[in-house]
This record gives structure tokens, C-alpha cells and sequence, in this order.
């Protein structure tokens, strides 16, 4: 309709300019009847161009996998089963029914397919071990991921841009590790609960105290990086912080290590093994079941002094209770409990390097039992020497310690006696400066 009211009015402007003498009527006529003219010619040739595309024929789904297959252009194709190159191949032959055992339905089943449809040869035994042996078998490492603390270990190691995370607990042993959690670019790390012995300390007791503690790497200290399973790769600097969760005897702490120095430096760095250390705490508390709270509650020290009493008594052996305090247990406690665990960890180390043979046991904060099975002169010899010994040292063990000791007598008949004897002991030696023995 547009159209037609369109090439009349280019015909109208024609015959008014022819009529009335104006120019420009006939300009804006010849140009409206040629944009007109090119409209249409557009418009025929589209049309004679939709003439003569085909119809466009969809053509029917395949009916089976193998010609939706051969619809693709794709073939499938199986590995020729392997033989021997002295081996031919055997001549075919016709195998009868009763021969092969088969029954008449499966012999027509075995028969010549359709044609079209690509013949599927049966897997040979080679075949199906090399089918099981491209199966992925997850690692060691990925078979004990813990849920909860490999997550945060692999956050952790991708915001500092680490090498490796590992989350390291040292307990009674010195320079014996266990690895609680790992991440790892590397592969061959450890799986966790492996552990190591290091012929130097990770983190050494002077660097308990500091939240991070950056280390340059060489020597001894690469000896020392036994979360690898084979020759670590290449270390140029390591960050230690540890973490506030303690338990007696046990020091827990981050460990990050990377290729290049520098890493560690930012201020950043610092911040996230602080925070994640505390996160990787708490996650440590919440994980700690009823049931193996009270696995590893200690047992009472009244059990542990009667069942002293009672060897000594029933092998007429002499048998002493040292109790061993250290002095400046009141200024750590308020450090932390960090401080506190580095510091028992220490004092138990130099209690059982001076009685390599005797039964160490936690007695309180920073007060260690020695059953000591000999007569007087010689536990008198090992509690001075240990007292002059630890007068000297240095770090955690600064101040020394005060020692008390009571001798099991006739008079003790009960646990509570004995202790109390050489409760008694060591408050004299705390407040005399020098070791005390009750015979």
C-alpha cells in the first residue's frame, strides 16, 4: 500500500512540474521514482535468490551409537590385539556348534553383522590390562586429604604464592616431625602422618616466641625438609609460625617454603600465617572427638605413684620421686600457650637427656616426676648435677629449675604420702635456692 501511494506521488510531482513549469518538482519526482525503482529490483531479486535455494531436509535420528558415529564422520577404531612376530595368523575356519559349546542362538548371533555398522572386536586379556592400567588411580596424598585441613592449606599456599604448606607438630622426640596437613605444587610430597627426623631443628626454641620467622635455606636446614619423599626441589627461603594450640609436650606450627627469597618479606605474608594459623587452631579444637579427648587424657599420678611403690616395694629396690620445677614457670605461663609448650617441651628434653633410663612424668605446668630407682648417693648426684647443669642454660631453660626429692620409706602407705613428701621438698628447694632430699 505504501508503495503504490509512493510511485503516485513520484507521478504526481512529474505531471505538476510539467504543468506549473518548476524544476524542482521534476528533480524531487525523478529522485522518488529512482529509489522506487531500486526498492523493487532489490525486492525481485531477493525473491528469485529464495526460489532457488533447496529446501533444507532433516534428516532422521540415527537409530544406534555407531551410526550416529558414522553420521560424524568418525570411526571407531580398536587396537589389533598384539602378537608375536613369529606367530601367524590362523586360517578361519567354520566352528561348529557343538565344538565351540555354542547353542544355535548364539552361533546366529556370532554370525556376519549388518553392513554399515563397524564390527567390534572382543577385548583381549593385554587389552583389558592396558584398558585398567589408564584407569587415574588418585595418589597416596589424595586418598588421606584431611576435609578440613588441606583445603585451608591449599588457600594458604596460593595467597602467599608458596612453594609448599605444611602444617608440622613436634612432640616428645626432638627433631622428630609429623606432618598433620600438606599443599604442595610439587608432587612427590608427603601424605599426612608421616614423619620425619631432621638433623637440625625447623624452628629452633629461640623462634617459638616470634609469630614468623623467616629462614634462608642451605645446608643442614635443606637436609632438613623432610615433608618431601625424595631430594627436595629447590628452596631458597622458608616461613615458621606457630600456631596457639598446645598439648602437653607438643609444639604445632606452619611451615611455607619458596623457590625464590623474597617471598615472605611482605607484610601480607606475615598476616596470613598469623590468621590462618589461628583459624587452623581452631579447626584442631573442633576436631578433637570426646572419645579421643579421654584416650589421651593422662592418667591419674596417684595410679602412676602406687604402681611405682608397688615395683619398688615388691623387688626391695630403693626408688626416689624427684619433682623438677622450673623457675620462671609463672613468667611463661603469661606468654602464652605457645611459649608454654616450647618451654615444657625443653625442660622435659634436658630431664630426660640426664635420666636417659629412669620414667619421666608430667607432674603440672612446667613440673616434671623422676622415678628414680637408686639409693640416695646417687640421686643426690643426678639432682645436683642436673640443677648446676640447667643454672647455665639459656632460652626457655634461663633461670634454672628447683628440685625436690623424697625416698620411699615405711612410712609411705599411700600415693598421696609420697607426693606429698616431695611436694614438701620442693617448696624448700624453691625457696632455699639449692636441691632438697626427705629420706
Amino acid at each position: 500500500m505504501i508503495r503504490a501511494m509512493l510511485w503516485l506521488l513520484s507521478l504526481i510531482e512529474l505531471l505538476l512540474g510539467f504543468t506549473l513549469s518548476q524544476p524542482w518538482l521534476y528533480v524531487a519526482g525523478a529522485a522518488l521514482l529512482l529509489v522506487l525503482v531500486v526498492v523493487a529490483l532489490v525486492g525481485w531479486l531477493r525473491r528469485r535468490r529464495r526460489r532457488k535455494t533447496p529446501p533444507v531436509v532433516i534428516p532422521p535420528p540415527p537409530s544406534s551409537p555407531e551410526e550416529e558415529l558414522q553420521s560424524l564422520g568418525i570411526l571407531e577404531i580398536r587396537p589389533r590385539p598384539r602378537t608375536r612376530p613369529s606367530e601367524s595368523p590362523a586360517p578361519e575356519t567354520k566352528p561348529e556348534t557343538a565344538a565351540s559349546g555354542l547353542t544355535p542362538s548364539e552361533t546366529a548371533s556370532s554370525g556376519p553383522e549388518a553392513p554399515g555398522i563397524p564390527k567390534v572386536a572382543a577385548e583381549t586379556p593385554a587389552e583389558k590390562s592396558a584398558s585398567r592400567s589408564e584407569e587415574v588411580i588418585p595418589s597416596a596424598s589424595e586418598e588421606v586429604r584431611d576435609p578440613v585441613l588441606t583445603p585451608c592449606l591449599d588457600a594458604l599456599r596460593a595467597a602467599l604464592e608458596a612453594q609448599t604448606v605444611a602444617l608440622l607438630v613436634q612432640e616428645d622426640v626432638s627433631l622428630e616431625y609429623r606432618v598433620l596437613g600438606i599443599s604442595s605444587v610439587v608432587a612427590g610430597e608427603v601424605p599426612p602422618g608421616w614423619t620425619f627426623t631432621a638433623p637440625v631443628p625447623l624452628l629452633a626454641p629461640s623462634m617459638v616466641d616470634r609469630p614468623v620467622t623467616v629462614r634462608e635455606v642451605s645446608g643442614e636446614l635443606y637436609e632438613a625438609l623432610g615433608y618431601y619423599v625424595e631430594t627436595p626441589p629447590r628452596v631458597a627461603e622458608m616461613a615458621l609460625s606457630p600456631i596457639p594450640f598446645t598439648r602437653e609436650g607438643a609444639l604445632y606450627f606452619l611451615v611455607a617454603d619458596a623457590p625464590e627469597p623474597g617471598r615472605f618479606d611482605r607484610l601480607s605474608a606475615s598476616t596470613l600465617l598469623i590468621e590462618f594459623g589461628r583459624l587452623l587452631a581452631t579447626v584442631l579444637e573442633l576436631q578433637q572427638p570426646r572419645k579421643a579427648a579421654e584416650a589421651r587424657a593422662y592418667r591419674p599420678r596417684r595410679e602412676i605413684i602406687a604402681e611405682e611403690m608397688t615395683w619398688a616395694r615388691s623387688r626391695g629396690e630403693p626408688l626416689a620421686l624427684a619433682l623438677v620445677h622450673l623457675n620462671r614457670a609463672d613468667a611463661i605461663a603469661a606468654e602464652g600457650p605457645v611459649a608454654l609448650a616450647a618451654a615444657e617441651q625443653a625442660l622435659k628434653a634436658a630431664i630426660q637427656e640426664s635420666a636417659p633410663d629412669q620414667r619421666v612424668e608430667r607432674f603440672g605446668e612446667l613440673t616434671y616426676g623422676v622415678f628414680y630407682r637408686a639409693p640416695v648417693p646417687e640421686v643426690e648426684a643426678w639432682a645436683a648435677r642436673l640443677q648446676a647443669q640447667l643454672a647455665e642454660a639459656s632460652g626457655w631453660l634461663e633461670g634454672g629449675v628447683s628440685i625436690g626429692v623424697a625416698m620411699l620409706q615405711e612410712r609411705h602407705q599411700t600415693p598421696e604420702q609420697f607426693r606429698a613428701d616431695a611436694t614438701e621438698a620442693l617448696r624448700e628447694a624453691y625457696e632455699t635456692g639449692t636441691c632438697t632430699i626427705l629420706e
